[in-house]
């Protein structure tokens, strides 16, 4: 299956949020193994949103025996990585389907952006255990470790919003990293606003530009939920709503973007939906 970067051209994007939407809602809707990811030094906003859903006893670990990308690094560069090492240093988050592998509590920019050769490895020897691995990696060109991150996904994804200077710089290329070219992606417009005259179709009819656009629109409980640190519990209470409820257009997208991601990396989504469990057709 295979490994997803998510990637803008400049910071205040929405990745990090979008990325924590459609990492719950595989971790909910989908029987595989999933890894969700921030390979950036000194930026745990990532974990930050899954406070409330972080094993007690995984967390109490962490902080006493060092976990996560630290471990990982010592561990890669004495040749100790095996199949469930990265399973067996990551934080869970829905039993047997999401994990989170947490960022360095250790190591300043610097020393993270030096250890981006071992930080590959980590990621690559995940891909023995996880079926879907998707990474948060940051934004712009000042960054080796997320270049490696982009060199070695299978899928790039493209997140944008609605800012014209974000999109000119994007469109007209001028801040594309090299591993980028020839590189499998996607657009993802991140905190979407429907209603603006900047909308989707409207951008890429501007740009001379057509392809599948997925979005993750604004919506303030969700907004809310991150900020608490609840974003899994927000994705499960969400679950049944229906059509009428003011949160079903952003689970909706949310739902669509999961499927149409696992779907490019390989993903038998229906054979794999929880709900084949449950007899639904």
């Amino acid at each position: 299956m295979g490994q997803i970067a998510f990637w803008s051209v400049g910071h205040g994007t929405g990745v990090t949020s979008s990325v924590a939407a459609i990492a719950s809602v595989i971790g909910s809707d989908y029987r595989i193994r999933t890894l969700v990811s921030q390979p950036q030094g000194e930026e745990r906003s990532l974990e930050r949103g899954f406070m409330r859903s972080i094993n007690t006893y995984s967390h109490h670990l962490a902080g006493e025996a060092g976990t996560g990308i630290d471990a990982l690094v010592r561990l890669a560069r004495s040749g100790k990585l095996e199949r469930e090492t990265v399973k067996n240093n990551a934080l869970l988050l829905e039993p047997g389907r999401l994990d989170l592998l947490s960022g360095s509590d250790r190591m300043n920019r610097l020393q993270f952006e030096n250890a981006g050769a071992l930080i590959g490895q980590v990621y690559e020897g995940a891909r023995s255990y996880y079926d879907c691995i998707l990474l948060d990696v940051r934004s712009g060109t000042d960054s080796q470790t997320a270049r490696e991150m982009l060199a070695g996904a299978d899928l790039v994804v493209i997140c944008l919003n609605q800012n014209a200077g974000v999109l000119e710089r994007y469109f007209d290329r001028s801040g594309w990293p090299r591993e980028l070219e020839g590189k499998k992606q996607l657009l993802l417009f991140s905190g979407y606003d429907p209603h603006s005259k900047y909308k989707a179709a409207n951008i890429l009819r501007k740009y001379g530009r057509r392809e599948t656009v997925l979005t993750v629109p604004y919506n303030t409980d969700f907004r809310d939920a991150a900020n608490d640190g609840d974003i899994k519990g927000f994705v499960s209470r969400s679950r049944g709503i229906d059509r009428k409820h003011r949160n079903y257009p952003f689970m909706a997208e949310v739902r669509r973007t999961a499927e149409k991601l696992l779907e490019e990396i390989g993903v038998n989504t229906r054979l794999k939906h929880t709900d084949i469990e449950k007899g639904a057709s």
